[in-house]
C-alpha cells in the first residue's frame, strides 16, 4: 500500500489512483494510505472532483466509483472501490401505492436532442430511434 507523504504531491496522486480506479472490476477496490485526518479529507474531495470530471464522459461508470475515507489497523485510508449500480433504472410509487419500474435511457435522449437540434424531421429521427415513446412525442414534438 501506498503513503502519502506532502500535501504538494496529493494533487498528482489523485489522479494517478483515480486513473487506477477507472479499470477496476465491480466489487475491487485500492486503498491508499495517508499520513493524516487532514490529508484523508483532502485527498478523499480531490478524488470527489476527479470522479466529477470523469461522470462528463462516461456519467455510468463514474457512478459505479465510490469514494470512502476509512481506519483500517489504526492507519488511515481513502479507499476507491467500484460497486455495481443501474442509476438508469429506479422505482414509481403511483397514487394506489404500488410500484413499477422504469428506466431512462440517457444515450438515446442525447440522440434524439442532438437530432432535433440538428433539423432532421419527425420521421427520419423515428427511423433511426426505431419509432418515439408518447413521453419523448410529448416533449419533443408538442402539437
Amino acid at each position: 500500500m501506498d503513503y502519502i507523504k506532502g500535501e504538494e504531491t496529493v494533487s498528482e496522486i489523485s489522479q494517478i489512483w483515480f486513473d487506477e480506479a477507472k479499470k477496476l472490476n465491480v466489487n475491487e477496490a485500492i486503498f491508499v494510505r495517508v499520513a493524516s485526518k487532514k490529508e484523508q479529507t483532502k485527498l478523499a474531495n480531490e478524488f470527489e472532483e476527479e470522479r466529477e470530471t470523469f461522470s462528463l464522459i462516461d456519467p455510468v461508470h463514474a457512478s459505479q466509483i465510490f469514494i470512502n475515507k476509512i481506519l483500517k489497523d489504526r492507519k488511515q485510508y481513502v479507499v476507491l472501490e467500484r460497486k455495481y449500480r443501474a442509476p438508469f433504472t429506479a422505482f414509481f410509487r403511483g397514487e394506489d401505492g404500488n410500484f413499477s419500474t422504469i428506466s431512462v435511457d440517457p444515450e438515446r435522449k442525447r440522440m434524439l436532442r442532438l437530432m432535433v437540434k440538428d433539423g432532421k424531421s419527425r420521421e427520419e429521427i423515428e427511423a433511426t430511434l426505431n419509432g418515439l415513446t408518447d413521453d419523448e412525442i410529448k416533449e419533443f414534438f408538442p402539437e
